[in-house]
């Protein structure tokens, strides 16, 4: 392996690991707005034709490829007068696999918890808004966190795919290394390592906000 390479060639790669980013803090957090509210209404929910929707959504989203999804998104967004940039194109179709996810977790946090919760705080007389608000939701939240931070590493290794409809992140970006200089296996190590660095930062920040989320809840549960 010709390090000096490796080394001479890392700041190419930059433009396109800040482009990763984006896409995958931007796509996490417009799936977040989605997914989660769906995942409370999945759990809270009686109703056949919701539930049957929302599922039937999950279903597709865990049933496909997220490669599927990318050309989906690319060739039927125009069909329909919706002509975007492949960037907005990834950013739709990273968002739609999220959400997907992102609905489970919600969906599964709040039937973790015990019911007896909902049983006791609705004998103190709280209505089903504020039961959700202020002891389930409270209480669900620590627990989705570390699934959010597994859905986010997958996030950002699912963005390396919008390469193919010539997003220009950081396996884009590595290839056009490759394809100047053949050097496979440098710009490999490369892509290897500031991959896992990102994922370890986003791993690190979700420990934090978990530990935080704990402290707060049970915080608020001694005050009650």
């Amino acid at each position: 392996m010709d390090v000096a390479f490796l080394i001479e060639a890392l700041p190419r790669l930059l433009p396109g690991l800040w482009l990763t980013v984006q896409l995958s803090l931007l796509g996490l957090g417009l799936a977040a707005l989605i997914g989660l509210p769906l995942g409370v209404l999945r759990s809270e929910t009686s109703s056949r034709p919701t539930t049957w929707l929302i599922d039937g959504y999950v279903f597709v989203v865990r049933g496909t490829p997220i490669l599927v999804q990318v050309y989906a998104a690319y060739f039927l967004l125009p069909m329909i007068g919706l002509t975007l940039s492949p960037f907005w194109t990834g950013i739709v179709a990273l968002v739609f696999n999220s959400a997907g996810y992102q609905i489970e977790i919600a969906r599964a946090a709040l039937q973790s918890l015990e019911t007896g919760q909902r049983e006791g705080a609705r004998a103190l007389g709280l209505t089903d808004d504020l039961v959700l608000r202020k002891v389930l939701l409270p209480q669900a939240w620590p627990r989705m966190l570390p699934a959010l931070a597994n859905e986010a590493s997958n996030l950002v290794k699912a963005s390396s795919v919008l390469s193919v409809i010539a997003v220009f992140e950081l396996h884009k970006a590595a290839n056009a290394v490759i394809s100047q200089s053949y050097k496979f296996l440098e710009m490999l190590a490369a892509q290897a390592v500031l991959y896992v660095a990102f994922v370890v930062v986003l791993t690190q920040l979700a420990v934090w906000l978990e530990r935080r989320a704990g402290l707060k809840t049970s915080v608020g549960l001694a005050n009650r």
